[in-house]
């Protein structure tokens, strides 16, 4: 199902190369979805990157409050990390090009966060 999930929602989004399915709390990412070869370091530090800008255990570690979204630019990417409001040290990490649609795909991974956790329970 979560293999399904990230299939759909890269499919969606031109400029979508890479989302990961991660737990913060160990800051191991679960699964991934990726039409580029990052290896396995690139991976580890996706996942904690998102672990630094989203904080783990409800512990903000950038800024003074937790926050469930986290957008990293630069002129080559973007880096998306969205968390689970239902369960916090679940979050999905998306790499995608500038052209994309950020805010749009930022929505979707969210909803898309949201349906994997669902059908997890």
């Amino acid at each position: 199902m979560v293999v399904d999930e990230l299939d759909a929602l890269r499919e969606k989004f031109d400029g979508c190369d890479t989302l990961a399915f991660a737990d913060l709390s160990t800051q191991m990412i679960l699964v991934t979805n990726s039409g580029s070869t990052l290896r396995r370091e690139a991976l580890d530090n996706l996942c904690a990157e998102a672990a630094l800008v989203l904080g783990s255990k409800g512990d903000p570690a950038l800024g003074q409050n937790p926050t469930n979204q986290a957008i990293v630019l630069n002129k080559r990417a973007a880096r998306i990390f969205v968390r689970s409001a239902a369960e916090p040290s679940d979050a999905l990490c998306c790499i995608c090009g500038p052209e994309t649609d950020i805010a749009g795909l930022t929505a979707e991974a969210t909803a898309c966060l949201d349906r994997i956790l669902a059908n997890d329970a």
